[in-house]
């Protein structure tokens, strides 16, 4: 599809707005366009927070005959085509106006009462509808692109070329087609991979449309993490917070105990590993060792399998044998180190932190600022394979041109070029035909980059790409056997002769085997052992899991995309889950290690990656065009749906692992007792005490709860929290703010007010706490750990919102069923008892609806419906009546 020219209402050259995703990539296209021929430079000017850039005269080939480019499937456009094309294209002039946003413009939150932890079953949330949101700061962007969407005739979306940036710049399409509908088929897609001159101008000239297939996908994934996150961390978040004193967020807690469907099993890595080191059993070891005294120096060589873990059992034959050694096997043979592949983004992210002890969330933003300032190339790919037109002499010259105080890179780019050092760079395995691997697009002195972390990283892509562009290391590796007795020693060693791309590499990586050089000793000959002794040794455990292992394990189990993984590393840091040490390993907390064992003991693991796992290479069947985004949703959705009512049947045991490592509320020392013997223990009745928490000076407000899906419940009242505590039990349960006061029968009985549902005495509460009335009623265990049955699922159960049966404060008007009788058809009786569906009336009386019964002889109807409505209490005696479905005759029932 070609854009419409006739669409235009102006005259004069045609009008282009040009929107990036940041600002810097903003201003590196308007300073391109400024260094155009014929090209004038209007005044910058600053409009609702961006910045804009007005050129004119900017000559490309006629914008409206291009866009035939279908970047709907992942194959690059063949570019002699495209130069072809651009020969027939008519140059002319056009005026841009260039803007920014600032990542994502758009999210998605989930509509009205949703939004609002507590309002409804968390359940809901995988089916609950959902809406568009502008943050603040993004509705000033939306209106500023609305405003300048009016005045142009063609949109050129610069938005990062990846899946994200393909969402984001149908975010932004769709603001500006709202706004201009004019602009509908004069959508165009700048694909680049650096932001310098050639790179621009070759995607002024190749301009495609949007890959709706790369925003399906991502759409499709971002609605199932809101959903399937929401659900869980409003689940375990309302349980967890009002049983367990939670990690400095005083008693109770307030803090989010989020779940991700990518930080759990990136957790999961961490705590598997952790628990291989708690499990691990030392045991002993002793192996024999020969030293020789030959040129070159002394070297050891170790018996061959003379481990033994019993020391008691060795002998030493030797001594009773002639004290020599024979030599019976030296072996040599040629040894390569390949050079590296060309860097992608996960490869980047490794080395960066075993080589710069730089974590892989920092590595990126490092890598992104490099990339915005024309540094390096785009640093999100998983391309590790130039293509055959790249051309690497021009920029290797333009190494050997630096002067030597820049460092080694001129006089290595001089030996490539002058010294047969060059060798075209290996083809790895992966393309993602959208990105060259990550490469250095400017040539400068290192020294000269202000941050110093953005400075080691460019010195790594620049090395890399060296290297890569080098020979492979060329080294020897023998092998020398000895033998006394009955005894075989084995040495190994390696000797370089020519290190190649380990040059510019250093300090990097580095190539040994064994201990160097070995002597060179004749088969058979004899020589004298320097000594030989028993050495003991233990066995080790392993260590934690490293970030470049960790890397590897979610890039293999397809746990994030390339350009995810580093934030889903640095949230389960940020979620308290797990630490990182200075050796850029990872170790689990209590929070993790319980959260992990917790659902791992009600049998769906969701900290393995099967089911993230599934979800990627759905994703990526959307993204390929072979599966749209409904097909997966649903399906995902419905497993998920599993995984959570299974979480919510078993949350005994999340409780379990939670009590193993956390102090459940009211047990430690932030509490003080209000009154000892408040109201009764549905467990064990004795009398519970009533607490309040100790108040400091950094607990006044209490922390604002959000989290994923919806606002948080924010607790602005300096109000101490209350709870009721059983000292026999050991147990807690949280109290809603406001006065409360254990519940008493009326009259000269004068007892406790029980829940019909577990036993415990009820509580009034006065009224207050975001509620209107007089007050209500809660049952203490009920408020902490709904009902399913008899609840709304939304958490903070109140008797208001119960709908149980037969207790008088039930307020619910959700009904149930509850069986009265045996079946008055069936003369066998072998059903026992039908079925009357209750409602409450809006006297809160019990209303009889329908009355069900099942049979068993299948000659007759399946079910019987009485559709009678009558009041249960104002006539407990009125018969019932309906039709029997075998006779057809009227039945008249009493109700008992």
């Amino acid at each position: 599809m070609v854009g419409n020219y006739n669409n235009r209402t102006r005259q004069g050259p045609p009008v282009l707005l040009n929107v990036a995703e940041k600002p810097s990539v903003a201003r590196a296209l308007a300073k391109v366009f400024s260094q155009m021929p014929q090209s004038r430079e209007g005044e910058p000017m600053r409009r609702d927070a961006a910045q804009i850039f007005t050129h004119d005269n900017v000559l490309f080939p006629d914008i409206f005959s291009q866009g035939n480019n279908n970047n709907n499937n992942n194959n690059n456009n063949n570019r002699t085509q495209q130069h072809q094309q651009q020969q027939q294209q008519q140059i002319r002039p056009h005026r841009m106006i260039t803007t920014s946003v600032r990542g994502h413009l758009a999210g998605i939150d989930f509509a009205g009462e949703y939004k609002q932890w507590g309002r409804c079953d968390p359940l809901e949330l995988f089916e609950a509808p959902l809406e568009v949101t502008y943050s603040e700061d993004m509705e000033r962007l939306r209106r500023m692109l609305a405003n300048e969407s009016k005045k142009v005739d063609v949109l050129v979306l610069w938005l990062d070329c990846d899946r994200e940036g393909e969402a984001i710049a149908d975010e932004v399409l769709q603001v500006c087609v709202d706004s201009n509908r004019r602009l509908i088929p004069n959508v165009y897609r700048a694909k680049f991979s650096t932001v310098m001159d050639g790179e621009i101008k070759r995607a002024l000239n190749t301009l495609g449309r949007i890959n709706d297939y790369f925003v399906q996908a991502v759409k499709a994934r971002t609605e199932l993490d809101l959903r399937v996150g929401a659900a869980f961390t409003r689940f375990q978040t309302t349980r967890l917070q009002k049983k367990f004193t939670l990690p400095g967020n005083g008693e109770g807690g307030n803090s989010v105990v989020s779940y991700g469907p990518c930080q759990f099993p990136t957790l999961g890595f961490v705590v598997e590993r952790w628990a291989r080191i708690e499990t691990f059993v030392q045991d002993d070891f002793w192996f024999l060792e020969l030293s020789l005294q030959v040129q070159p120096p002394s070297s050891g060589i170790d018996g061959g399998d003379n481990r033994n873990n019993n020391a008691r059992p060795i002998t030493f034959t030797w001594k009773r044998q002639p004290n020599t050694a024979t030599v019976i096997s030296l072996e040599g043979r040629p040894k390569n180190k390949w050079r590296p592949l060309p860097l992608a983004t996960i490869e980047l992210q490794k080395r960066a932190s075993r080589y710069l002890r730089i974590g892989s969330e920092t590595l990126m933003k490092a890598a992104e600022q490099l990339y915005q300032n024309g540094f390096i190339s785009y640093p999100r790919t998983e391309t590790e394979r130039f293509r055959p037109e790249f051309q690497h002499h021009p920029l290797i010259r333009d190494f050997a041109s630096l002067s030597d105080a820049a460092g080694p890179y001129a006089s290595y780019a001089n030996q490539l070029l002058n010294e047969n050092g060059y060798q075209p760079p290996r083809a790895g395995p992966n393309d993602d035909q959208a990105h060259p691997p990550i490469t250095p697009c400017k040539v400068v002195d290192p020294n000269t980059i202000q941050d110093l972390t953005q400075q080691k990283v460019y010195i790594l892509v620049v090395k890399h790409y060296l290297a890569c562009c080098s020979r492979d290391a060329v080294g020897r590796e023998t092998s020398l056997t000895l033998k006394i007795a009955s005894e075989e020693f084995t040495a190994k060693g390696l000797m370089v002769e020519q290190k190649n791309w380990l040059e510019i590499y250093h300090p990097y990586e580095r190539w040994s085997t064994g201990q160097g050089e070995l002597p060179h000793l004749r088969v058979g000959s004899r020589v004298i052992p320097e000594s030989l002794v028993m050495k003991e040794g233990k066995t080790t455990p392993p260590q934690p899991i490293s970030e470049p292992e960790l890397i590897t394990i979610m890039d293999k189990c397809g746990i994030g995309t390339d350009a995810t993984i580093a934030q889903h590393i640095a949230t389960i840091q940020q979620r308290d889950y797990a630490t990182k040490d200075n050796n850029q390993r990872f170790s689990p907390t209590k929070l993790g290690i319980a959260l992990v064992e917790g659902y791992n003991n009600m049998g769906y693991q969701l900290n393995k990656p099967d089911l993230r796992r599934e979800t990627e290479r759905e994703c990526n069947l959307v993204a390929n065009g072979q599966k749209s985004k409904d097909d997966i949703v649903g399906p995902i959705l419905d497993k998920m749906k599993d995984c959570y009512r299974v979480a919510t049947r078993d949350a005994h045991k999340l409780d379990q692992a939670m009590a193993r490592h956390y102090s459940r509320v009211g047990t430690g020392n932030d509490t003080e007792v209000l009154q000892a013997q408040f109201s009764e223990c549905g467990n064990c009745q004795r009398s519970m005490a009533l607490k309040q928490e100790r108040r400091t000076g950094n607990n006044s407000g209490g922390a604002r709860r959000g989290g994923q899906g919806g606002r948080g419940r924010g607790n602005s009242s300096s109000e101490p929290k209350k709870l009721l505590f059983c000292n026999t039990c050991q147990e807690g349960w949280m109290l809603p703010r406001g006065e409360c006061r254990p519940k008493i029968e009326e009259g000269a009985n004068a007892s406790p007010v029980k829940c019909a549902i577990c036993d415990f005495q009820v509580i009034a509460v006065a009224r207050g706490g975001g509620y209107t009335g007089n007050g209500y009623n809660i049952c203490p265990k009920c408020y902490n750990d709904s009902p399913q049955e008899y609840s709304n699922g939304g958490g903070n159960h109140a008797c208001f919102g119960c709908s149980h049966p037969t207790c008088a404060l039930a307020g619910g008007n959700k009904g149930s069923e509850v069986e009265v009788f045996a079946c008055p058809f069936c003369r066998e009786k072998r059903i026992q008892g039908g079925k009357i569906s209750l409602r409450k009336n809006s006297r809160g009386v019990n209303n009889v609806v329908v009355l069900l019964f099942g049979y068993l002889n299948l000659s007759e109807a399946s079910k019987f419906l009485l559709a009678t409505k009558m009041c249960a209490l104002d006539a407990p005696r009125n018969p019932l009546y309906g039709r029997s479905p075998s006779s057809g005759s009227l039945v008249e029932y009493l109700l008992i």
